[in-house]
């Protein structure tokens, strides 16, 4: 497989400026477990605690497996599993052999990780066997076919059936003897998202892009071995993996994750292991800060709470500093991870009223025009960015790479957004057709491919509907042929059946007369939200 690779001058420059270094993820990692043998590396929700020394003796036996496997330097391993610590065990085993982690969430359907398995031709399926109402062990035979072919396939806990070889097999191996791998321009991770496209797609990192950005965060936040980040968010998801996994183990800091979410456990962890700051969507941040205020208790550890993938609301941001917690807001995408960050030092107002700055010097953000000219302070235009932490481009797909990611390094990210006189920027709206729901990314076109094929649809629209502590959900209206009426219980069913991940579905459905529409028949989305919020209904040729 032909991976997408650094421009030259552009590595030179970044190598120059000492913005890309010489080191791969492992080597880090490595640092840290000879300089920090004994400090705690990891714990989880279920009281385990490892020290660098033990995880890097797990890290090392399962990376044995994937050697005597034939697993190595550009081969692709895709792991689907939660917040427990054989999850990240994977992954830095992964990255030891110099081979390239595919993580992709829990919430993903069986015909999404069919989907990423395929396009990737990953040689390792990493499943966990049951997770709450997910197994996706009950659907191997239709995720890689009968027999499995060649893949080697890894499962954490026990499922629906015995899919491949149970991880605590993999244990006390021994060493690796493969070399630590040393290339850091070489692709590390294929992290898959939703745009305005039908089907997700594979952002490609190196260990270089992906390094900067995590530097960047340790530098802006002063974080260090003393830190301990606490992780609810998914490691399988961009956020948990760059933010948690791998920024914390290549610093000699402390990770604690949290497999299921509730705001009763998240305190209860981040109290136990004295978090120092954390990082989520909305919906972590408002029951934190309610479950905080029911019990009129603090995280007296806690400096920092980030929280991004939509616009901060006031009323949150004021609710969570009355509990004592300091919020940060960031912004980015999985192809430009959080590139902008409220900084400690900036009015706590800010993350409310901006999305935050630059996160390091290397980083640069534009706003412009259709015409890609710069927007003068406060006119609303593109955001655009560039710098080290920028993706290479998405697997197998150059034409829509092109689309997002031009010739001078710019990436074109979709959202508009205009500048403040302090150098911030303010996310103002989407140009993509794209919802996020409580941090997740939802593909409209993707969805209403699917709802086209209800029997008696004739048109459809899925638009973002305002939530308070999810951001966004989903809302579908359809017109129907008439005789043919259809609401949530059945576009739910309908859609599971069909594999489709949960998060995707829409939680609001109506049928209408009609869409409203441009004179070239082009669906109005904005007037399909603008009327679903006031509680009208598209009735004859709405124009």
């Amino acid at each position: 497989m032909k991976f997408p690779s650094p421009n030259p001058a552009v590595a030179e420059r970044y190598y120059t400026e000492a913005h890309w270094r010489f080191d791969s993820t492992s080597q880090l990692f490595e640092n840290m477990v000879r300089h920090h043998s004994e400090r705690t590396a990891l714990s989880d929700a279920e009281g385990n605690f490892f020290t660098y020394r033990e995880l890097h003796a797990h890290v090392e036996s399962v990376a044995t497996c994937f050697a005597d496997a034939g697993i190595g330097e550009e081969d692709i391993v895709t792991i689907c599993a939660p917040n427990w610590w054989q999850t990240v065990v994977c992954i830095l085993a992964t990255l030891r052999v110099g081979a390239i982690i595919n993580p992709v969430p829990m919430t993903y359907g069986w015909k999404d990780i069919k989907y990423v398995v395929d396009t990737c031709e990953s040689k390792a399926l990493i499943l966990a066997g049951k997770f709450r109402n997910a197994d996706h062990t009950a659907h191997i035979e239709d995720i890689l076919g009968p027999g499995h072919g060649k893949k080697l396939v890894i499962q954490l806990a026990v499922g629906a059936q015995q899919a491949g070889v149970p991880f605590d097999t993999l244990l006390g191996k021994g060493e690796c003897a493969v070399p630590l791998p040393s290339k850091p321009d070489n692709v590390a991770a294929i992290l898959f998202t939703s745009g305005t496209e039908s089907k997700p797609k594979g952002v490609v990192h190196t260990h270089n892009t992906i390094l900067y950005g995590e530097r960047c965060f340790v530098e802006t936040l002063e974080l260090g071995p003393e830190d301990t980040c606490f992780m609810a968010s998914p490691i399988s998801h961009a956020s948990g993996f760059l933010h948690g996994v791998i920024l914390t183990l290549t610093t000699g800091g402390h990770l604690s994750i949290l497999d299921i979410f509730t705001a009763s456990a998240a305190v209860d962890q981040m109290r136990r292991d004295s978090a120092t700051w954390t990082m989520g969507a909305t919906p972590f941040l408002v029951e934190t800060s309610n479950e905080l205020k029911a019990r009129n208790a603090t995280l007296p550890a806690l400096r920092y709470f980030l929280c991004g993938g939509a616009p901060l609301p006031e009323s949150v941001v004021r609710r969570a500093m009355e509990t004592g917690m300091r919020v940060l807001s960031v912004y980015g995408s999985t192809e430009s991870p959080p590139h902008t960050v409220v900084w400690p030092s900036d009015p706590p107002e800010n993350a409310w009223t901006t999305d935050g700055r630059a996160a390091g010097d290397g980083i640069e953000i534009r706003i412009v025009d259709e015409n890609g000219d710069e927007c003068p302070e406060g006119e609303i235009g593109e955001e655009w960015s560039r710098g080290p932490n920028t993706f290479l481009g998405y697997l197998n797909a150059p034409e829509i790479t092109a689309r997002s990611l031009d010739s001078d390094g710019w990436y074109h990210s979709g959202d508009l957004a205009y500048q403040r006189p302090d150098g911030s920027i303010r996310i103002s709206g989407r140009i993509k057709d794209m919802i996020v729901r409580g941090g997740q990314n939802i593909a409209a076109r993707e969805v209403e491919e699917l709802l086209i094929q209800i029997p008696g649809c004739l048109e459809c629209a899925l638009v973002g509907i305002p939530h308070e502590r999810l951001g966004e959900t989903g809302g579908a209206v359809l017109v129907m042929e008439p005789g043919h009426v259809v609401g949530v219980q059945e576009v739910y069913d309908l859609l599971v059946a069909q594999g489709v991940a949960k998060f995707k579905i829409p939680e609001r459905v109506e049928c209408w007369d009609a869409l409203p529409k441009t004179p070239s028949g082009k669906i109005q989305k904005f007037k399909v939200q603008k009327m679903l919020a006031e509680g009208i209904k598209g009735e004859g040729d709405v124009r």
